[in-house]
């Protein structure tokens, strides 16, 4: 692909083509990848799209296009890294029924406002009921 951009003169139907291509790419489809391999060769395209040897991207995406679609590159490979599918779901700050059982225990034990601790208490005693204990 990279010699494809380099080669083609902007008259060309090929060139055409390669820019559809290049469009082809889209936040969605990012979304969609499971292969950090490929992510990281489309951020270093997308990176070093105007350094003059990448004769599409720069000319297929605006400046703005490319910023965003580089963020969805790092932000997927960084969900990758951590072994997501996909973001966390957003929920209040501090809800106690989706703590672990550990994280439960050391906020109960540290947290300074008397009133969160008693909603800790009741939620461990919610899940100790539950298990029938």
């Amino acid at each position: 692909m990279h010699r494809l951009f380099a080669l083609e003169s902007p008259c060309s139907d090929h060139y055409r083509r390669t820019c559809e291509t290049a469009r082809a790419l889209t936040v969605e489809r990012i979304r969609e990848c499971r292969h950090d391999d490929d992510l990281e060769r489309c951020e270093t395209m997308l990176v070093e799209a105007g350094a003059g040897w990448l004769y599409g991207l720069d000319r297929a995406f605006s400046r703005a296009e490319r910023g965003a679609l580089l963020v969805e590159v790092r932000n997927r490979r960084h969900l990758i890294a951590l072994g997501r599918n996909g973001p966390k779901t957003k929920g209040p700050r501090l809800d106690p029924r989706s703590m672990p059982d550990d994280a439960l225990d050391r906020l109960i034990q540290s947290h300074a406002d008397v009133m969160v601790v008693d909603r800790l208490r009741h939620e461990r005693e919610r899940r100790v009921i539950e298990r029938g204990g």
